[in-house]
């Protein structure tokens, strides 16, 4: 059940506390069904790349896959990723405003926090990708805003959004004028496999930078026939190849970072510690939110289609693509906020807590669930199923980490992941047991 009352006020209170994990108790529980929310539409978009449908390259021909496919498209990718990452924003701008107020200074500890997260991303690197090192990355960078004021941090947010897709638009307008034909082919090739990383909400390989037909072709045949040891081969080789590129650390980096400060912004007003106070702000932004939302997600994929034109048609359509997809998930985070303010559906959502508060776990659970089914040191599932079939696979997955996460945080504190998280952050084994 979500509290009455905040319960941030009582941590902030108590300065006299040595610095630790917060307690049970004093989490916002509001966040963590947030998290646990976008958790289902994370591994929604995700399982597409773990089961081969992004990568195989297949027609699925079935009204029931293209459907689902299209729908899938339109209403979560991209959006549960913004989702949760500006959710990593607000925790972000909550830890520092605790860490002040008990100790004066955070660098020391956050710092520490951020270098574990950084590890454990790059251990995940075996099995899929780097992505949760990338947020440690862009974690650092927000300390540079973090005497910045609340709204020159939506400012910064909006200049650095378009940053990317703007140096592409350039490089492409300018070599379409120095050889039209040739290069013209090859930039809209470029920018296809562009287009498909920024509306990925994933993590995946499929959709990287550096992908093309060899790697493509190459992966599918390690995922699905190599061991263990050419999975991981392949893995590590394509992460060190794709460093090769500046512009891939550009991405990497100011993919995540803008809507991080955005989390920022809304951390500091402390809207999700006030949500019974908040009523009009919330359906605002829920109705606006969705409304936007909707409306630029399709007309930007009609704009996208034009990219035989210009590069700045391009742009256009992916700066809106990029736009429309944060303010959906706004919306989607502000009818979750509006629900469980109601009894039924605070009932209902209220499991979604517990996958929140083991969201760094119910994460590496689901990348660990995902290669065992899929790849070929597991059960070889790999480009055998379309987008339907894995959708509803992915849904079971989610309901039984729903199950066991309940389970767990009735004894327990923290997830596994979460304790060694912890532990290596404050130097001390931290008690697991409730």
């Amino acid at each position: 059940m979500v509290p009455q009352e905040p319960s941030i006020t009582t941590a902030i209170a108590e300065p006299e506390r040595p610095i630790g994990p917060i307690r049970p108790k004093d989490r916002i529980e509001t966040i963590d069904v947030l998290r646990g929310f976008a958790l289902l539409g994370v591994l929604v978009v995700n399982i597409t790349g773990f089961s081969g449908v992004a990568a195989v390259g297949q027609e699925w021909m079935g009204f029931a896959d293209k459907a689902v496919q299209e729908f899938i498209q339109f209403f979560f990718t991209s959006k549960f990723f913004s989702t949760f990452t500006m959710l990593f924003g607000i925790g972000f701008a909550i830890q520092i405003g605790r860490l002040e107020e008990k100790t004066g200074h955070y660098l020391w500890t956050y710092g520490r926090r951020l270098l574990v997260l950084f590890l454990f991303g790059m251990a995940h690197l075996v099995l899929k990708s780097d992505l949760i090192s990338w947020y440690a990355i862009c974690g650092a960078f927000l300390l540079l805003f973090r005497k910045v004021s609340s709204k020159a941090l939506l400012l910064w947010a909006l200049l650095l959004m378009p940053v990317p897709y703007l140096h592409l638009a350039i490089v492409s307008t300018l070599a379409t004028a120095e050889t039209p034909s040739q290069v013209l082919e090859e930039t809209e090739q470029s920018e296809q496999r562009t287009n498909q990383q920024v509306e990925a909400d994933n993590d995946d390989t499929d959709t990287d930078f550096g992908w093309n037909n060899y790697t493509g072709e190459r992966a599918v045949r390690v995922y699905s026939e190599g061991d263990f040891s050419e999975v991981l081969t392949f893995n590590i080789q394509f992460r060190i190849n794709r460093r090769t590129s500046w512009v891939n650390y550009l991405w990497d980096i100011l993919g995540p970072l803008p809507l991080m400060l955005v989390g920022v912004f809304i951390g500091r007003r402390r809207i999700l510690e006030r949500i019974h106070d908040e009523g009009p702000l919330l359906r605002k932004a829920f109705w606006l939110g969705l409304g936007f939302g909707i409306a630029g997600t399709w007309f930007s994929q009609i704009v996208v289609g034009w990219t035989t034109m210009t590069g700045w048609v391009w742009f256009a359509g992916n700066v809106l693509f990029a736009l429309a997809a944060w303010s959906m998930a706004l919306g989607y985070g502000a009818g979750i906020v509006l629900l469980i303010q109601r009894d039924f559906w605070n009932k209902c959502l209220a499991p979604l807590q517990a996958v929140g508060r083991l969201a760094l776990t119910n994460y590496l659970l689901q990348t660990l669930i995902c290669t065992t089914l899929f790849y070929s040191y597991g059960l070889g599932l790999y480009g055998k199923f379309g987008p339907a079939a894995v959708t509803l696979l992915a849904i079971g997955i989610y309901l039984f980490q729903v199950a066991l996460s309940l389970l767990w945080t009735r004894r327990f504190r923290f997830g596994p992941a979460e304790w060694l998280w912890r532990t290596l952050t404050y130097g001390k084994l931290q008690p697991m047991r409730l």
